[in-house]
């Protein structure tokens, strides 16, 4: 599917803001704020692109399907589930996916960042009529593979953001901060809270 405009679908990327710090996601979404990138950003994109390449002289064992296809930045939306994102990177058979998400970080994978996942995961299955049992965290310091099972209750987690998401829109709500300070020294939009600083 081709990438369209399509403002009441919530981004993947939302549903991982959203537990990090849903006032990231306010501002995005509501307020129509774009944030300023940060060294971190920055990196972790060109991290990506270097992994990208990396990935294409590597087989595919290490996801459990050997033989597949990988696809890179495929672009899916589905106005049923309310979401659309861009993937990482998409492994795929005839039958199965298996969601991979690049992060330049050192450290494991949080709710934040298995929600992003999941929500990529159920959007292959709508999409493509794919089963995807699990994902995977790939942290680019050391290309460590982290494996997450996509189980019930992410499912429902990630149905119960979107709601969220969209009532947060709906009703042009603040939300409060997180109640991570040490996240907001990184934050794109660290500028905004003026009641955090």
């Amino acid at each position: 599917m081709t990438r369209t405009d399509e403002p009441e679908l919530v981004q993947v990327t939302d549903l991982k803001q959203w537990a990090y710090c849903p006032r990231i996601v306010y501002y995005r979404r509501t307020l129509g704020l774009i944030g300023h990138p940060t060294y971190k950003m920055q990196e972790g994109k060109l991290a990506q692109a270097m992994v990208e390449g990396l990935e294409l002289r590597r087989g595919l064992k290490r996801y459990g399907l050997e033989g597949a296809r990988r696809r890179f930045g495929l672009w899916l939306s589905d106005s049923v589930l309310g979401l659309a994102g861009r993937i990482d990177m998409l492994v795929t058979d005839e039958r199965t996916g298996v969601v991979v998400d690049f992060k330049l970080t050192a450290g494991e994978p949080h709710e934040n960042h298995l929600l992003q996942l999941v929500g990529y995961a159920v959007l292959v299955e709508s999409v493509l009529k794919l089963v995807v049992p699990v994902c995977f965290f790939y942290r680019i310091p050391d290309a460590r593979l982290f494996e997450v099972p996509v189980t019930a209750e992410l499912r429902r987690k990630v149905e119960a953001c979107v709601g969220e998401i969209r009532d947060l829109a709906a009703r042009q709500w603040c939300p409060e901060p997180t109640p991570v300070r040490s996240r907001c020294g990184e934050c794109e939009y660290v500028n905004l809270c003026g009641d955090v600083w």
